[in-house]
C-alpha cells in the first residue's frame, strides 16, 4: 500500500470513528496531530501534503482517486462472489450479469445517490454497486472493461 493510500485509510478510519461518536485510536490520531501542526508550523505547503495525500509525481494517482479505485476493485470482485459464476470473456454469462446489475443501479438509483458523501445503502448489491460507480466516475464498466478486469 503506497503512502497515500495509507494516509487516505487513516482518514477514512478517522471519518467513521467520528461519525459514530467513537474517539479516534491513537495509532491515527498520533500521525493527524503531527501532520496538522507540520501545516501549521509551514513544513508543508497545504494541508494535503502534510497528511500525506498529494500525489506521488505527474501522471499519478492522487490518494483520493487510489482509495476510490482499490475500493471500486474490491467491491468487484465481492459482487462478482455474488452473481457472477463464469467471466471468461466479454460474452461470459457472469460478465452480463454483472454488467446488468451495475447498469440498472447506474440508470436507477445513481443519479440521486451520486453525491452522497458514504453509501446511502447498509450491505448488499445496491451497496456494492454504488461503490463500483463512485470509483469509475459514475460510469457503469463496459462489458469488455469487465471482462479485462477479471482476466488479469
Amino acid at each position: 500500500m503506497s503512502g497515500a493510500i495509507h494516509s487516505a485509510a487513516r482518514l477514512r478510519r478517522i471519518s467513521a470513528a467520528l461519525r459514530e461518536g467513537r474517539s479516534i485510536d491513537p495509532v491515527d490520531a498520533v500521525p493527524l496531530g503531527e501532520a496538522i501542526d507540520a501545516f501549521f508550523a509551514g513544513h508543508a505547503p497545504t494541508l494535503d501534503a502534510a497528511l500525506g495525500l498529494k500525489a506521488a509525481g505527474p501522471g499519478q494517482a492522487d490518494a483520493r482517486r487510489a482509495w476510490l479505485i482499490g475500493e471500486r476493485d474490491k467491491a468487484l470482485r465481492e459482487l462478482a462472489g455474488h452473481v457472477a459464476a463464469d467471466r471468461d470473456g466479454a460474452g461470459a454469462e457472469g460478465v452480463w450479469d454483472m454488467f446488468e446489475h451495475l447498469e440498472a443501479y447506474a440508470v436507477g438509483e445513481w443519479p440521486e445517490h451520486r453525491t452522497a458523501a458514504v453509501c446511502p445503502h447498509p450491505e448488499g448489491g445496491r451497496a456494492l454497486a454504488w461503490t463500483i460507480l463512485r470509483g469509475n466516475s459514475g460510469k457503469a464498466p463496459t462489458r469488455r472493461w469487465l471482462a479485462d478486469f477479471f482476466s488479469t
